[in-house]
This record gives structure tokens, sequence and C-alpha cells, in this order.
């Protein structure tokens, strides 16, 4: 990527960040949260109302207060004296026909048995048919016959049924759980019915216009108000059960509801009594003292001052409102600090495309997201005042400052991981009121929590990463309550339980998910992905192994040789690794024609042009790069590929080429005897032109003392530093000498003097 290019995507990516920051924080309220202390705390200040304010109680207090105003108000019952009327006047006038009935009979029977009767009978006969029509309307014939026959039934019945009434009916059961309102179902056989859940032991009743406070048991539904009066009944007439049926027919047949439940005039005056609660604990008038100093911080005394800030808040709109704009430009100032970080990084050669560079872009709105999220649900659970939520945490414990920088060291390197740890917990400190000491602890916690992974090799550091963030937050939380004076072992335990949930929380979501979907979409190659790429298993390496096994041995000594030196001068040692693994694999698309894999001394170039040679030479380049793609091959490790011979001349048929010419007079071009680039652009690619160029020509050296070995490597580290092979990777002289000693140690340690055994020649 291009200077320029680079400068312009940095600058879309600060105005995206900071925006960002400015538009999800925009809380004039946070500066103010520097001078709020703590819970707990003890006070470092006397302070004095300097006005007349008003302590408001917190919305879970109003709404508790709501809910308990509204519960002591009863379920409100209406007694209807005209339906209680009309249904005992509708059973008298029956009655009263069952007498008339039974009478007539009475006359009839007489009649039949005198022999004079014929005259009167007829007309009684037609007026008791009559009758017996009517009755038959509304209960069974079984049951006529005895109620018309006894007038002592009658008046009990009727006497009893207006108790009944009186006692009231009501059209709604009260039940004091979904389970008794089931047994009563199922106990009646109903498949509807009204009811209602009630656990108070009164109702309310409006009879005539009077409101009367009864208990809720005197309130009975229709069916159990029949049973009751049919028990009441039975009590008279135990042996009689042509009578007793007939008693409960009717009754079922004319009792009706004359208690009704008035649900809107319960839910209006619930509703009244909720909006009759107070809003406010009370008054703090200037003057008065709020703590003094050294008095420890309570939840009244925290109340106090946050309605104290409120209200000056309030008083002085011009100063809170200037707030918003300082509040803006130090998220301005650390977002435009962090990009001049990311912009003059030593590590700024990783971005090769603009894609990568997003990936930090992306990566910082992800932390500034996280943050925003965790924020705002503090706040609603503050706000909320859940009971399962320990009294003595501190939300603070909570926001995942350590998200990004463990994400950005696994991804990138240490250097980009400190930039966004520091970043991260500037915000962090920013958040917690401008807390100095939250900022420093925060920074402290993430730096030990991702040095396990700065040189990431196995997903085990990932555990030890875990491990080291855990101490350091048991340690970060110690320094607050020290510096608060809060020294309570249940506290502390109960935040450093959800400080480590928040350190493996961040863990799990970047080595499951995040790191995964970062490699896929912006093309990054993190170490796992090096580390899987090693796997001698892998198709490309299997090739290689399969049609260049001469080539393939090649290459892994050259990967343990980049490897080693690789430490010396802090490159990625795991990377040239890989890179070496690798850079050969062009090779196997003509094996025969490089010396590793030539048997029993056949050389096909002995029977071509050196020309012809070189093109078949270098072709390895370019063919490596194809099969590159094929094989999904990393670019960053592919860069090996293309860049480990640079521009470098192939000097065996270049000075062949001069030979042949002194004899044909032709002109030969150095360009056509040297690879087409590019030169190595990073310094593990050229860790691995030297490394290649080494291992090869200390496998065809007679003299492998040290001093033998310590002359070809200096000559081949001149050589290609002469031709300008290093002029685009950054690689002082200094490492350079630091490379051509460790390349020293690691060949003499391959090559030292081995004792004979017995036999050997």
């Amino acid at each position: 990527m291009k200077k320029k290019r680079l400068k312009i995507h940095l600058i879309i990516g600060w105005l995206i960040v900071a925006a960002t920051a400015i538009v999800l924080f925009p809380d004039k309220n946070i500066a103010l949260q520097s001078e709020r202390p703590h819970l707990g705390q003890v006070s470092t200040r006397t302070i004095v109302a300097p006005i007349n304010f008003e302590v408001p109680k917190s919305e879970q207090e109003i709404e508790a207060e709501k809910t308990r105003a509204a519960e002591k108000v009863n379920a409100i019952f209406g007694f209807n004296s005209d339906e209680t009327n009309r249904v005992s006047e509708d059973l008298k006038q029956f009655l009263h026909k069952l007498a008339q009935y039974g009478s007539l009979q009475s006359q009839i029977n007489q009649l039949n048995a005198s022999a004079d009767g014929d005259s009167s009978l007829q007309p009684k006969v037609i007026q008791a048919t009559r009758i017996y029509e009517v009755l038959k309307q509304r209960i069974s014939t079984s049951a006529i016959k005895p109620l018309s026959q006894n007038s002592k039934a009658r008046d009990s019945l009727l006497a009893v049924f207006n108790r009944m009434l009186q006692a009231g009916v009501s059209n709604t059961f009260i039940a004091s759980s979904e389970t008794a309102a089931q047994l009563y179902r199922d106990n009646y056989n109903l498949q509807e019915f009204k009811y209602i859940i009630y656990s108070k032991p009164n109702i309310t009743l409006i009879k005539d216009n009077e409101k009367t406070t009864v208990e809720a048991s005197n309130i009975q539904p229709l069916r159990r108000r029949i049973d009751e009066a049919f028990a009441q009944l039975q009590m008279n007439f135990p042996n009689e059960q042509g009578l007793l049926s007939a008693f409960y027919e009717t009754l079922f047949v004319f009792m009706m509801p004359n208690v009704f439940y008035l649900e809107k005039e319960t839910v209006a005056s619930r509703e009244e009594a909720r909006n009759k609660v107070t809003l406010i604990k009370g008054m703090v008038p200037r003057g008065m003292e709020i703590v003094a100093q050294g008095a420890p911080i309570t939840k009244e005394i925290l109340e106090k001052i946050d309605a104290l800030q409120r209200a000056q808040q309030k008083e002085e709109n011009s100063k809170t409102f200037t707030a918003i704009y300082g509040n803006a430009l130090i998220f301005v100032l650390i977002v435009t600090f962090f990009f001049l970080f990311l912009f003059y990084t030593p590590s700024r050669s990783m971005f090769k495309n603009a894609r990568q560079l997003w990936s930090l872009i992306a990566l910082a709105l992800l932390q500034i997201l996280a943050f925003w999220g965790v924020h705002h649900l503090s706040g609603s659970i503050s706000s909320a005042d859940i009971s399962i939520i320990p009294e003595n945490l501190d939300f603070m414990w909570l926001y995942p400052f350590a998200f990004a920088p463990v994400t950005a060291t696994v991804l990138y390197d240490r250097h980009i991981g400190i930039a966004f740890t520091v970043f991260s917990s500037m915000i962090f400190g920013i958040l917690n009121g401008y807390d100095l000491a939250a900022m420093t602890c925060a920074i402290a916690v993430t730096l030990v929590a991702t040095a396990p992974i700065a040189r990431m090799r196995y997903r085990v550091q990932f555990v030890y990463g875990i491990i080291a963030g855990v101490l350091a937050m048991a340690a970060a939380i110690s320094v607050m309550y020290l510096l608060r004076n809060r020294l309570s072992l249940e506290a502390f335990y109960q935040n450093l339980i959800a400080a480590s949930a928040n350190i493996v929380l961040c863990y799990a979501l970047t080595s499951v998910a995040l790191i995964h979907l970062m490699e896929r979409i912006f093309g990054i190659t993190t170490v796992l992905t090096l580390m899987e790429m090693s796997d001698f298993n892998r198709p490309a390496l299997k090739r290689i192994s399969e049609y260049a096994p001469g080539t393939f041995h090649h290459s892994i000594q050259v990967s343990n040789l980049a490897e080693h030196v690789a430490d010396s001068i802090g490159a990625n040692s795991l990377l040239v690794r890989v890179m070496a693994l690798y850079h050969d694999i062009g090779k196997t698309m003509r094996p025969e024609y490089f010396t590793e894999n030539q048997k029993q001394g056949i050389n096909p170039h002995n029977n071509i042009d050196p020309l012809q040679s070189v093109k078949i030479i270098t072709g390895h380049v370019e063919q490596g790069t194809e099969l590159a793609n094929e094989y999904n091959i990393p670019d960053l490790v592919a860069a090996g590929i293309r860049e480990h011979h640079g521009s470098s001349i192939i000097q065996y048929f270049y000075h062949k080429a001069l030979e042949n010419a002194k004899e044909t007079g032709e002109e030969v071009k150095v360009e056509d005897y040297s690879y087409k680039g590019p030169k190595p652009q990073s310094k593990e690619t050229a860790i691995l032109m030297l490394a290649d160029i080494i291992e090869a020509t200390s496998r065809s050296m007679t003299d492998t003392s040290p001093e033998a070995l310590a002359d070809m490597i200096h000559k081949t580290i001149e050589s290609r530093f002469t031709e300008g092979q290093f002029n685009e990777c950054n690689l002082s002289i200094r490492e350079l000498s630091k490379l051509e000693k460790s390349f020293l140690n690691s060949l003499d340690g391959t090559y030292h003097t081995r004792v004979k055994y017995p036999g050997q020649k």
C-alpha cells in the first residue's frame, strides 16, 4: 500500500472511530462521576448542600411503592339488589304455582272418591293440567309431585334460597391460586368459568351504594351456594330422597348470581392508589451537611450526592452543555493518538493492503461497541435494582477492556496489542468518571493478561493468559479497594468473580469466534493459522514431499535454520519457518531440473542452452505463486515464494553464458540471468533468502570447519547486501551482523565433529 493511500484510509478510519465514540458516549454526566464517591468509601471531604434540592426516589423504589399501594386495594364486588329481588320473586311465584297444583290434585282425588263430583271435576282437571304444563317447563315431572304436596318443604326451600341470596351468590370464583381454580373446575366439571387469583382475606362489597369490607370467604360462587343450600335442606329432610332430588333440581334452575366482580372499578381504584405515591423522599435545605469528612459513604448519602449533582445540572445548563464538548474532545484526542501510533509504529509494514488496515479500524469499533453495550447494560441493571445482583458488585469490572488488546496481540503483534491496551484502558478510565487509578489498573491487567500470548504457538497459551489475567485482576481490585478504603472480603470475592468472568469471556470470544472471523473477512494470517500450515499432512506439503523429495528435505532444513536465526533480531520466527516450508513449491512442476532432486548424476541442464535453463529455474517462482493460489496459501506466506530470490543473479548459468559468448560473440545481458523479483519486502523474507542460499551452499562444501562456514556466510550476506537485495525490507547493518553470527552458530552445531565408531571409515 502506497503511503498516500495509507494516509487516506487512516484519516477515514480516524473519523469513523472518533465519531462513533462521540455518538455512543455523549453523556455529559461522565465528567461529573469523577467527583462522585463510591459506596462504602470514606469521604475525603465535607459536602454541604449549596442549594435547596429534592431527593427523588429511584425508579425501583417508586415502582415498589406503587406495587404495594395497588396491592393494598381490595377487589371490588357489587351486590345487585334488583337481581336479588327478581330471583327471589321468581322462585316464590313458582312455589305458589306448585302449591296451587298440589291443592287441585287433592281436590281431584277427593272428587274421584265421591260419586257426586262429576260436574265440578272437569274444570279442576283442566286447571291442574294448565298449571302442570307451566311447571314442567322449569323442573322435571318427578320433582313436581313431592314439592306440590309438601308445603313445609316449599317454605324451607324458599327460606334457604333467600338466605343464600342475601349472603351473596358471586359470578366470579375467588381463588387463592391457579391450583385452587383448577380444582374448582374439575370438581364441578366446568369448561369455562370466571375467576380471579386473590390472596387477601377481605374484599370491598358495594351494596345499596355503600362500601363495606367483608371477608372474601363470604362471597361464594353459584355452585357452592347451591351445595350450601342443599346441605341445609338435607338436614331438615334427611330421609326423603325424592324430595331432596327435587330440592337440588329447583336450586340449580332458579339460583342466579347477584354479586358481580367489578373489574374496571378495581383496576381504576388500584391505579388511583399507584398515582398517589410521591416521587420524592424529601428535601435537603441549603447549608445542610450531606456528609462529613472521614464518614463512610452510605446508600442514603450517595443518593443525596446524586440528587445534588442533578439539581446543579438544571441550574447550570451552560456549564453542563460545555461538558459535552469537553467529553467529545477527550475522545478525539484518544483516537488521534491511537491512529498516530498505528501510522508510525514499526509494525505498519504488515498492512500491505487496505483490507488489513481496516481490520484494525473494525477492531477499534468493536471495542467501543463492547464498552457501549456494557455501559448501558450496567446502567439499566443499576436502575432496575435487581435483587440477584450483589450489593457490593462494582460494575467497572464488567467492562471488557481486555477484549481488543487480546485480539490484536493474537492477530498482529505485541506492539499493536500495546496500542489497543492504552486505547481501551483510556476509554475505560473515562467511562468510570475519568478515574486515573482505574485506567492504570486496566493497563496493568491487560499487559499481564496478554503477555503469555505475545508469541503465540499453542492454544494452551490462552489458558495461561486467562490465569495471568485473573491474578492481575485480583491485584487490581485490591489496589482499588485500598485507594477507596474498602476492605471487605465478601465484596472482594464478588468483584473478583465478576472480573474473572470478564477475562474468560474476552478470551473466549477472541479464541473461539473473533479471530477466525477476522482472518476470513480481512485476510489476516495469525500464528494459529501458521501452526496449522506447518503440519506435514497439508496437501501442499504432501505435494512437495511426493514430487520433489529432495526439495522437501531442503525446505525442512531451511525452515529449521531460518527459524533459529530469526529470533536473534526479533523477527517472526514462526512465519519464517512456514515460509521456508512452502518457498520452493514451484519446483514440483519440473523437479528434475533442480540439483537436490537429481539422481545418479543426471543433469538435464547439460543438454540445453543456459538461457533456457535460467527460464526453467526462475520459472519456479511464478509457478509457485500459481500453486499458492491453488492451495489457498495465505498471502503473508506466499510472499516468501515470490521474494526469497529477490532479483539476484543465477551465477552458474550467467558465467556459463559468458564462456559461450566468447566463442559465439553473442551479447549476454545480466537481467536475462536474474530473478524477476520482487526484492524482500520484510525482514522475514530477507532471512528466508539468506537461509535458502546458506543452507544449499553449506551442503556442497567439503570443508565445513567453523572458519570455512564463517567465510561462506559472510560472503553470502555481503554479496546480497551489495546487490541491494535488502533495500526494501528495513534490515539494518547491525541486524545483518547478528544474523551472520546466528547462522554460524546454527551451522556449526550441524557440522560439528563426531566421534568415529569402531569399524567406521
